[in-house]
């Protein structure tokens, strides 16, 4: 029997918040599913533990078999001292610890990217990942305001997401002052000819928004933008009026006495119905 040491122990309390993870650059996984995810992916694994009844099932055998393949370092406790690592509801005898990318602001280049501002409900920011991951967006900022999405509850609600989709932060001061906007590389809307109507000649995305009361996503997917950054925002308060104001609201039309839909499951149907319009959608 391989007991946990005490020095994985006082790590693993420093990274429940978000300060210790940040200031170690490491953070905790939880779940086999999301273990054998980061095992598959180009980020660092540095340990894991599994329990050690567990192992004997066909997942915790996996963790073990996936471990070994990638040269990681693998040890064995009694499956309730595992499970005191993690700080999910109901974890299963299995957590690993990996080294968490940073999070570096760049400019919005082509492509397209989810942006999540203020997004707080850590379930939302993983169903947002998970969709931006099977529907093949180029990244995913992490705005002011949001959950980290190295918090466990994230990363398992992501299924993995957060191996596999690069994650980027935020240029300061981008949803005050325009031109941020512009040094992000992103086309405010009304900047040039065409740019509103998402064929803008520019050379960055065009700048989208959920909003309930926005254009119906299937008139603004029709016309096949290919580039875009499509933000989200508080799952209360929404988007900040000076970056919804040079944005086009999107929004998907629901029946009449529907308010509006959560977060995650509004991005998500934007998120595809866009990448489906343009070129090179999932499986394109």
């Amino acid at each position: 029997m391989n007991a946990i040491s005490k020095s994985k122990q006082r790590l693993a309390r420093r990274l429940a918040s978000r300060r210790g993870r940040e200031r170690e650059g490491l953070a905790l996984v939880e779940g086999p599913s999301v273990i054998l995810e980061a095992l598959r992916s180009a980020v660092e694994v540095r340990w894991v533990v599994v329990g050690e009844e567990y192992v004997g099932g066909e997942l915790g055998g996996a963790i073990v078999a996936g471990c070994r393949e990638c040269g990681v370092e693998v040890g064995f406790a009694p499956d309730g001292e595992v499970r005191e690592l993690c700080s999910t509801e109901a974890p299963r005898a299995a957590v690993a610890c990996v080294r968490r990318p940073p999070l570096e602001p760049r400019p919005l280049e082509r492509g397209r990217y989810l942006m999540a501002r203020g997004v707080q409900m850590p379930g939302n920011l993983g169903t947002l990942i998970r969709s931006a991951w099977a529907f093949g967006l180029d990244g995913v900022v992490v705005g002011r305001g949001t959950v980290d999405p190295w918090n466990p509850k994230v990363v398992r609600a992501s299924a993995g997401g957060v191996f596999h989709v690069p994650l980027i932060g935020e240029p300061d001061g981008f949803g005050v002052h325009a031109s941020r906007a512009d040094s992000a590389g992103v086309r405010r809307r009304g900047d040039g000819p065409g740019a509103s109507d998402g064929r803008g000649a520019g050379t960055g995305p065009n700048l989208l928004c959920a909003d309930a009361s926005g254009e119906p996503v299937e008139i603004v997917a029709a016309e096949g933008p290919r580039d875009w950054v499509l933000v989200v925002g508080n799952e209360g308060g929404g988007i900040s009026p000076p970056l919804a104001a040079r944005a086009r609201a999107v929004a998907v039309p629901v029946v009449r006495g529907v308010d509006s839909l959560n977060v995650g499951v509004a991005g998500s149907i934007l998120m595809y119905a866009l990448v489906q319009a343009g070129e090179g959608g999932p499986g394109g």
